[in-house]
Protein backbone atom coordinates (compact mmCIF):
# COMPACT_ATOMS: atom_id res chain seq x y z
CA UNK A 1 0.00 0.00 0.00
CA UNK A 2 1.25 3.47 -0.84
CA UNK A 3 0.17 6.58 1.06
CA UNK A 4 1.13 9.91 -0.51
CA UNK A 5 1.98 12.57 2.07
CA UNK A 6 2.42 15.66 -0.08
CA UNK A 7 -0.35 17.98 -1.29
CA UNK A 8 -3.33 17.76 -1.41
CA UNK A 9 -3.05 16.09 2.02
CA UNK A 10 -4.07 18.30 4.91
CA UNK A 11 -2.70 18.46 8.47
CA UNK A 12 -4.14 15.71 10.69
CA UNK A 13 -5.27 13.54 7.75
CA UNK A 14 -4.64 9.89 8.48
CA UNK A 15 -4.62 6.61 6.63
CA UNK A 16 -5.44 3.27 8.20
CA UNK A 17 -4.49 -0.20 7.00
CA UNK A 18 -5.95 -3.16 8.89
CA UNK A 19 -4.60 -6.67 8.52
CA UNK A 20 -6.72 -9.78 8.26
CA UNK A 21 -7.45 -11.40 11.62
CA UNK A 22 -4.53 -13.28 13.18
CA UNK A 23 -4.92 -16.09 15.69
CA UNK A 24 -2.41 -15.17 18.37
CA UNK A 25 -2.18 -18.61 19.98
CA UNK A 26 1.50 -18.84 19.04
CA UNK A 27 4.26 -16.24 18.87
CA UNK A 28 4.80 -14.72 15.44
CA UNK A 29 6.75 -11.96 13.76
CA UNK A 30 5.13 -9.31 11.54
CA UNK A 31 7.42 -7.49 9.11
CA UNK A 32 6.69 -4.55 6.82
CA UNK A 33 8.59 -1.94 4.83
CA UNK A 34 8.15 1.81 5.27
CA UNK A 35 9.55 4.99 3.69
CA UNK A 36 9.21 8.23 5.67
CA UNK A 37 11.06 11.08 4.01
CA UNK A 38 10.46 14.83 4.11
CA UNK A 39 9.90 17.77 6.41
CA UNK A 40 6.16 17.24 6.82
CA UNK A 41 6.29 13.59 7.92
CA UNK A 42 4.51 13.11 11.24
CA UNK A 43 4.25 9.51 12.44
CA UNK A 44 3.67 5.89 11.55
CA UNK A 45 2.11 3.93 14.41
CA UNK A 46 1.37 0.22 14.54
CA UNK A 47 -1.20 -1.16 16.96
CA UNK A 48 -2.49 -4.58 17.89
CA UNK A 49 -6.22 -4.66 18.44
CA UNK A 50 -8.41 -7.22 20.10
CA UNK A 51 -12.02 -6.50 19.31
CA UNK A 52 -12.59 -2.75 19.33
CA UNK A 53 -9.79 -1.99 21.81
CA UNK A 54 -6.83 -0.23 20.20
CA UNK A 55 -4.56 0.56 23.16
CA UNK A 56 -1.09 2.06 22.82
CA UNK A 57 1.14 1.69 19.75
CA UNK A 58 3.44 -1.35 19.77
CA UNK A 59 5.75 0.31 17.23
CA UNK A 60 6.23 3.99 16.31
CA UNK A 61 8.43 6.10 14.08
CA UNK A 62 8.15 9.87 13.88
CA UNK A 63 9.57 12.50 11.57
CA UNK A 64 12.00 12.17 8.70
CA UNK A 65 13.59 8.70 8.60
CA UNK A 66 15.85 9.35 5.54
CA UNK A 67 15.21 8.79 1.85
CA UNK A 68 15.29 4.99 2.03
CA UNK A 69 13.00 2.03 2.52
CA UNK A 70 13.38 0.54 5.99
CA UNK A 71 12.23 -2.71 7.53
CA UNK A 72 9.88 -2.66 10.53
CA UNK A 73 9.42 -5.73 12.71
CA UNK A 74 6.94 -6.50 15.48
CA UNK A 75 6.83 -9.63 17.60
CA UNK A 76 3.36 -10.80 18.63
CA UNK A 77 3.65 -12.95 21.73
CA UNK A 78 1.39 -15.98 21.88
CA UNK A 79 -0.34 -17.15 25.01
CA UNK A 80 -3.30 -16.38 27.19
CA UNK A 81 -3.97 -12.68 26.46
CA UNK A 82 -2.78 -12.89 22.86
CA UNK A 83 -4.69 -16.06 22.01
CA UNK A 84 -7.70 -14.02 20.95
CA UNK A 85 -8.08 -12.96 17.35
CA UNK A 86 -5.82 -9.97 16.74
CA UNK A 87 -5.53 -7.42 13.95
CA UNK A 88 -2.41 -5.43 13.12
CA UNK A 89 -3.37 -1.82 12.40
CA UNK A 90 -1.00 0.62 10.69
CA UNK A 91 -1.94 4.26 11.12
CA UNK A 92 -0.05 6.97 9.28
CA UNK A 93 -0.58 10.55 10.40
Amino acid sequence: MYIETSAPRRPNDLARLISPAINGASTMCVTFWYHMYGQTIKALNVYLSQGTTLGSPVWTRTGNQANAWKLGTIQILGGSASSQITNVIYIYI
